[in-house]
């Protein structure tokens, strides 16, 4: 007697398994695969301390380098759970802070709601990919840069999207040696500041100043200490 193998690869398997499932198991499934990276983070993302410390810290700097009152508009790329607006919003006319993360700006929306918050707006988008409208007098990010993969289609987009004599505000990691993030990471590893700098006098931005103003210590799996600084570059869009 002859008998037949059939062998089912790991996909085979995957897909028989959710043809078997009913509509809300398939909804259950098909939601967790959109989730971003940052979906999935988010819940968790106000418990580590040093998010608020590096937000702080930050916040104290921009203040400091670029010029903030009650008729700025401001929009924030990348705002996660909204940590650096909210220390900002008060010398701030307006707050737009757009993320791609629905979870993150989820969690910004309740905060609003909580705390009755009436000058600050969210909105999912993912900016590489889409367009978007406005006007602002600045435009500021925390942490974001390094998941960007073209930086000039950004800063063009930050450029159009200024007034004149608006001001752009980066902080970011200094150059490192890549092992802040995982073995999967295809973001950048950190920016030399003067390589980002001719990124921005190439997209049309001068009056470029930069400083160090945090530091990130990380625990490797061996227990030694690695510290990552963060530096705030600002810009400033030229008068028309």
């Amino acid at each position: 007697m002859l008998t037949t193998a059939c062998a089912f690869s790991s996909g085979d398997k995957a897909n028989f398994a959710y043809r078997m499932m009913n509509d809300d198991e398939k909804e259950i499934v098909t939601k967790t695969q959109e989730m971003n990276e940052f979906d999935i983070k988010a819940s968790g993302w106000d418990a580590n301390p040093v998010h608020l410390q590096r937000s702080v810290a930050i916040a104290q700097m921009l203040t400091e380098m670029v010029p903030l009152t009650k008729d700025t508009r401001a929009l924030e790329l990348g705002a996660g759970t909204g940590l650096l607006s909210l220390l900002l919003k008060d010398r701030l006319k307006s707050v737009t802070m757009i993320d791609s993360s629905q979870e993150m700006i989820r969690i910004i929306d309740k905060k609003i709601a909580e705390q009755g918050i009436t000058n600050m707006t969210t909105l999912v988008l993912d900016l590489e990919k889409e367009d978007m409208n406005g006007n602002y007098d600045i435009v500021y990010s925390q942490m974001v840069f390094h998941h960007v993969g073209d930086i000039d289609k950004i800063l063009c987009k930050f450029y159009n999207l200024l007034e004149p004599g608006g001001y752009l505000g980066i902080a970011d990691l200094f150059k490192e040696d890549g092992s802040f993030h995982d073995e999967h990471f295809t973001g950048h590893n950190g920016f030399e500041p003067d390589e980002l700098l001719k990124m921005l006098k190439r997209n049309h931005f001068d009056d470029i100043r930069y400083q160090s103003c945090f530091v990130i210590k990380k625990t490797s799996e061996n227990g030694s200490v690695r510290e990552y600084p963060v530096f705030l570059m600002t810009a400033r869009k030229a008068d028309s």
